[in-house]
């Protein structure tokens, strides 16, 4: 009946934006101490590297001995020995800490040894007990609220990287504009030059001017059809400019369509995990 009024006090459940929940039971659980009762949480998205360094600084930080406390990893288990939690009692304490991996979340089970034997027995302090669960569930909590907090800022900088993206073809498109702005300045100016000397041209066929001579006349239409030719080949060129970077304006401007509704995608996103971190209590 104890464990059970303990369990209710203490199983405190956090409802985050996707319906996890961090509780803690206490069960009787085999460790190298034999089979005891221990204080066991479940905590989604944590890793086993980061539940183990979030443990030794959380034991270490409470631990009010005159030296920090040394965590050793025997076997299976990260070992503190003679250790005061003021958060838990006066008592001194060993303590045996397992964390287990799994595809979705992490268990961590904490072992509490006093004098009197394991915390969470029925011939424990239920006071002490109470303390050690809630001590347990609150370095729960921060090594949840870190497993959100860091995929909250993977979800960031996927956004950023969109937006990265989506900026610089609006730089680009700045760019390829000007330069079809400038090849079609081009095309303006070639085409009315082309017509100045198309138009001497045709007066010179025409002309009766006893001035030049048949070959003058000659060299000049040359030299004005070299003209045209050359003026036809930079209309082609100032064109082909032209039309290249409408593709490539086209193109961005299609990819930017496809990275908006990402970014509102992943905007979403960000404030779904950012609803889920501030859900965790």
């Amino acid at each position: 009946m104890k464990k059970l009024i303990i369990f209710l006090i203490l199983s405190g459940v956090i409802r985050a934006y996707g319906q996890e929940s961090i509780e803690v039971k206490i069960e009787p659980r085999p460790s190298s101490q034999g089979v005891q009762s221990a204080f066991e949480v479940i905590v989604p998205q944590a890793t086993a590297d980061d539940a183990i360094k979030l443990w030794k600084k959380t034991i270490t930080k409470k631990g009010v001995t005159g030296k920090s406390p040394k965590v050793e990893s025997i076997k299976d288990e990260w070992v503190v020995k003679n250790i005061v939690l003021n958060e838990i009692s006066t008592d001194q304490y060993n303590v045996y800490t397992q964390v287990s991996s799994f595809p979705d979340n992490i268990y961590v089970r904490v072992f509490l040894q006093n004098p009197d034997g394991f915390l969470g027995s029925s011939e424990s302090s239920a006071q002490a007990t109470e303390a050690a669960a809630k001590y347990v569930r609150n370095y729960a909590v921060d090594l949840y609220k870190q497993a959100v907090g860091k995929e909250l800022k993977g979800e960031e900088n996927k956004l950023k990287s969109l937006e990265r993206d989506y900026n610089k073809m609006n730089r680009q498109n700045r760019s390829y504009d000007k330069k079809v702005n400038k090849a079609a300045k081009e095309e303006r100016s070639v085409r009315s030059d082309l017509q100045d000397d198309k138009k001497l041209l045709k007066e010179i066929k025409k002309s009766d001017d006893t001035d030049l001579s048949a070959d003058e006349k000659s060299a000049s239409r040359e030299e004005i059809e070299k003209s045209i030719k050359a003026a036809n080949k930079d209309i082609k060129k100032a064109q082909k400019s032209q039309s290249k970077f409408e593709k490539k304006i086209n193109k961005n401007e299609k990819a930017q369509n496809e990275l908006q509704e990402k970014i509102v995608l992943q905007k979403e996103k960000v404030n779904e995990v950012k609803r889920e971190l501030n859900n965790i209590r």
